[in-house]
């Protein structure tokens, strides 16, 4: 009988850590299948929430006062007008969970992050395939009521539009592929 229990033991363990490794990748992936592209290249960003694991996708930061801060982190094959689209969908979406009428974004802020090519392990060096992003910062406010200031956007509206935008776009396999080697070239790097 100890055996048994032994054994059922191991088969429990075993099909733990199998759903464990399930659950990490679909929270590293907002959902989404980690993936690179027929042609190689990282799969462009969609609309998720970035974490530590997997930083493609939006956070947000702050919420006081009316005020909030997106940054959306996106793969090299994510061109900034989209990561733009982003921003704002998340952030008229918060302004709808929050019952806010409108929202006004400041001048976003680009940025990129380059990746490591190299890590020291017990004295040697060992080369890395560098992971590359681009990064846009956008600092939003809100309002409670309805305002005729053209710089002030409807929430749900807005909200609506850009996700089904961001749905329907595709970015071709040339542009992205462009977009990595500039990215690249930007971290000092040759394309890839």
């Amino acid at each position: 009988m100890a055996k048994f229990t032994q054994r059922g033991c191991d088969v429990l363990s075993v099909l733990t850590a199998i759903g464990s490794l399930a659950v990490l990748n679909g929270c590293a992936s907002g959902g989404q299948p980690l993936s690179l592209t027929p042609g190689g290249l990282p799969a462009v960003t969609g609309y998720t929430e970035g974490n530590a694991v997997m930083p493609q996708g939006y956070q947000v930061s702050g919420g006081g006062d009316n005020a909030l801060r997106v940054t959306v982190t996106g793969s090299a094959t994510t061109p900034n007008e989209r990561l733009l689209k982003i921003a704002l969908a998340r952030a008229a979406q918060y302004g709808t969970e929050q019952n806010s009428k409108t929202f006004r974004a400041a001048e976003p802020a680009y940025s990129v992050r380059c990746g490591k090519t190299s890590v020291s392990e017990r004295g040697a060096t060992r080369a890395l395939s560098p992971t590359d992003y681009r990064v846009v910062t956008l600092d939003v406010t809100f309002g409670k009521s309805s305002s005729a200031d053209p710089a002030d956007r409807p929430t749900k509206p807005t909200a609506a539009a850009l996700l089904a935008e961001i749905q329907a776009e595709q970015i071709p396999q040339e542009t992205q592929a462009a977009l990595a080697a500039q990215l690249a070239q930007a971290c000092g790097r040759s394309a890839p």
